[in-house]
């Protein structure tokens, strides 16, 4: 319950939250620190060797090899997000719609636990054109024998095998696609295919994440209804930290720290113009972090080539 209702906060009013839990709710524990360090029990007649630890949770390892995803950066914040949603994978309870500004690594932290833990990967980017076919399946020719099969959709492969899906921008998918979701999150948990009138249930391993950017500050976002949000454990991603951004974009792009703090420097500057001016609708205004990578990768020799690649990839967005 505690875990569900801090994860849609900020940092300040989670820690403010969770200090007052434990005062309460741990009154008569000795060592209340000691208890929640202790890491959880592995299940019995299990070794380690098939677990990935993140944190104090430990998740199971899958058939897949485990890709150490070694080019993955490691900052604080991102590693407070992985250990926030290993949590939530560990009780396998809950389907989770993560909320956070564009690059705030929603879609990057789940790919990193899943590649971690041997698992396979699927993601869906919604837009107002998305059917049912792509969750579903349709018909289609089969090439061998020329007749027509049902061949699956992305949802009902995930669903039978046990892959970890990703339904981004799930805010701008289309009602018709909302509600077959919306069948699929009742109690029953249970999905049918109305081509072929089959029921499925899902694989013990699958997992459902879900992920959008906040309505209102990012254009054609609807506002999901409150029925339907309350399928779903929310996770809030902020903004990667100003001192960690720089570090990422110097290892990502190899450029030294003094490019990456101008680059980083001009990204806030022009956010700050962006709420006195409104210039664009995005929250980012002029620019988005996928931007900020591609003005790092253009290997300037210089703060003057610099500035002119900058202004070129701006005059892009402008």
């Amino acid at each position: 319950m505690l875990m569900a209702f801090t994860m849609v906060l900020d940092g300040g009013s989670m820690e403010t939250v969770t200090a007052l839990a434990q005062k309460h709710i741990l009154a008569g524990v000795c060592n209340p620190r000691l208890l929640l360090a202790r890491e959880l029990n592995l299940p019995p007649r299990q070794s380690i060797e098939e677990f990935i630890k993140f944190g104090l949770f430990y998740l199971e390892k899958r058939p897949l090899p485990e890709d150490p995803m070694e080019e993955y950066i490691m900052t604080p914040s991102v590693k407070k997000k992985l250990i926030d949603l290993a949590r939530i994978v560990l009780t396998r309870c809950f389907p989770m719609l993560i909320e956070g500004p564009t690059s705030a690594g929603k879609t990057s932290a789940v790919e990193y636990l899943t590649c971690r833990t041997g698992h396979h990967f699927i993601c869906i980017n919604h837009h107002e054109h998305t059917d049912m076919q792509e969750y579903l399946g349709s018909y289609v020719s089969d090439p061998a024998t020329s007749k027509l099969v049902f061949k699956n959709g992305l949802l009902v492969h995930a669903l039978r095998h046990g892959h970890w899906i990703i339904l981004d921008k799930l805010n701008l998918a289309p009602t018709d696609v909302l509600e077959a979701l919306n069948r699929l999150l009742d109690d029953n948990w249970e999905l049918v295919v109305p081509e072929t009138q089959e029921v499925i249930h899902p694989h013990p391993h699958f997992m459902l994440f879900t992920m959008q950017n906040p309505p209102g500050l990012y254009a054609g976002r609807k506002v999901l209804s409150c029925a339907f949000r309350n399928h779903f454990l929310k996770v809030h991603f902020q903004d990667v930290p100003q001192a960690e951004l720089e570090t990422i974009l110097c290892q990502c792009c190899c450029i030294v720290p003094s490019y990456g703090q101008k680059i980083v420097s001009m990204f806030h500057e022009l956010q700050k113009h962006h709420q006195s001016s409104h210039t664009f609708k995005s929250k980012q205004g002029f620019a988005t972090l996928h931007d900020l990578f591609r003005w790092a990768g253009h290997d300037a020799m210089g703060y003057q080539e610099l500035a002119e690649n900058g202004y070129m990839l701006l005059a892009e967005c402008a």
